[in-house]
């Protein structure tokens, strides 16, 4: 990952004072680039993506706000703040480049103080604004990971092993578990933390616009920065990896052996520098073997894999996961937090939940906003539920022993399934034995392990 220091730009046709800026940037810790006109200026911003741009004003040919207007117009800049100079400056100037989007103006000869000063608060107000983007995409899916199951808190051991490091990670589970909260998680217990988080979602994209979106692209002296450039130090997110297309897939293998990538039409390389994390609610090996996915790309990919459960395996994370939506719905639209009946409650627990966290956070959200006067029952759940495509109303309701370990498995369904035999025998253990196919001393010593009393069922 990145550790540089802050990167200069410095722009201006004078040599003498390009070198006296380089000398004094360098001298405070700074990386420095050099350009002496406006081509060169476009070719060194497109290569080294500066954190910080001086820009004469005055330059042959083309000056200074011409390449403001362009880098503004083609959506270039983002957060990099751009200081402008000018030996011949005047109001109207200073104007011009502080509509355009410049975040200072200095007139030479140039104060090192004043340069030393501007520079500083450039990059602190261009650091402020991309945390405050962060926080506010953080904000977005600050939910936690209920982790009450057994399912749930080995998905939370991965999250928690797997953050420090910075391999690649490959995220499956069926639509609407939560992969891009796990995906987020991991970023967040990453080194990588207070780097971007850059989501490239190929669900909501056409194959063709995949390639362009991902490496970036150049044609006819105009630059489109690609996920790669911007995820640069951070993490680069891939949502339903499968829907790449051959040829994508194997310029994205290319740029993860190499370590390096072209933008579409491009002709020099850019160091790739993120950590990559893909999922996908398919099957990845079946794609595979039918060979519409890279074997190659996959295991590339595949270097640590996390399966996250889907909520009919978590079910001792329902009670918590429903009111932790309850209250986020009501406190996000302002409503009065209803009461539910004690059916309507069990329903939402027994239910099956086959689109799994997301609809139960939709469903949820339909019964808050319909029923806000009133104790929501076990028929406005159904109501709700119906709204779902008609899915069935009622899970096959998993015994709780399905989050414990084999031998816990075991010993509880056996307790079960003896149990139920003894009361229909009337707790008669000779009865019991021919039934279930036991030698009575066997069955003895069975449910004296198992802490069961004939007596209790007859």
């Amino acid at each position: 990952m990145s550790n540089s220091k802050p990167h200069i730009l410095v722009v201006d046709d004078e040599p003498d004072i390009r070198n006296i800026l380089q000398d004094i940037l360098q001298d405070e810790g700074y990386t420095v680039s050099l350009a002496e006109n406006a081509e060169q200026a476009r070719k060194q911003f497109r290569d080294n993506q500066p954190n910080l741009v001086l820009l004469d004003i005055w330059m042959p040919k083309e000056d200074g706000i011409s390449v403001l207007k362009h880098w503004v117009e083609h959506k270039q800049l983002g957060n990099t703040p751009v200081v402008m100079i000018s030996g011949h400056g005047t109001v109207e100037n200073a104007v011009e480049a502080v509509k355009l989007g410049a975040y200072d103006f200095l007139e030479k000869p140039l104060s090192t103080g004043k340069l030393l000063l501007s520079v500083e608060r450039g990059l602190e107000n261009a650091s402020l604004r991309e945390e405050n983007r962060q926080l506010k995409s953080r904000l977005q899916y600050d939910s936690p990971i209920i982790s009450n199951s057994d399912a749930s808190r080995e998905l939370m051991r991965h999250v928690q092993l797997l953050g420090p490091t910075d391999s690649w990670v490959f995220i499956t589970g069926e639509s609407g578990v939560g992969k891009r909260l796990v995906a987020r998680k991991v970023h967040e217990n990453s080194p990588r933390a207070d780097a971007q988080f850059v989501e490239l979602n190929l669900a909501a994209m056409p194959s063709e616009g995949v390639a362009q979106a991902l490496f970036g692209s150049e044609a006819d002296g105009k630059v489109v920065i690609g996920r790669f450039e911007e995820a640069k130090g951070g993490t680069l997110f891939i949502n339903e990896v499968l829907g790449l297309t051959l040829d994508t897939q194997n310029k994205l293998l290319s740029a993860l052996q190499e370590r390096q990538f072209l933008r579409l039409g491009g002709s020099e390389y850019i160091e790739l520098d993120v950590r990559v994390i893909v999922t996908t609610s398919g099957n990845p090996q079946k794609a595979v073997n039918q060979g519409t996915f890279s074997e190659d790309l996959y295991y590339r990919l595949n270097v640590i894999p996390i399966q996250v459960p889907s909520l009919r395996h978590r079910r001792k994370d329902l009670p918590e996961l429903i009111e932790l939506f309850i209250e986020d719905t009501t406190v996000k639209n302002q409503l009065p937090r209803p009461a539910f009946n004690d059916d309507a409650m069990q329903a939402l627990i027994d239910y099956s939940w086959p689109g799994n966290v997301r609809q139960l956070q939709n469903v949820l959200q339909r019964l808050l906003i319909l029923n806000t006067e009133k104790t929501i029952m076990i028929a406005d759940v159904t109501d709700a539920l119906g709204g779902d495509g008609g899915m069935q109303q009622k899970a096959t309701v998993l015994p709780d022993y399905f989050d414990g370990d084999m031998r816990q498995a075991k010993e509880a369904f056996e307790k079960a399934y003896l149990n139920y035999h003894l009361g229909t025998v009337d707790g008669n253990v000779s009865a019991l034995a021919k039934k279930v196919g036991l030698e009575r001393t066997h069955l003895y010593r069975k449910l004296k392990s198992l802490d069961i009393s004939a007596r209790d069922a007859k």
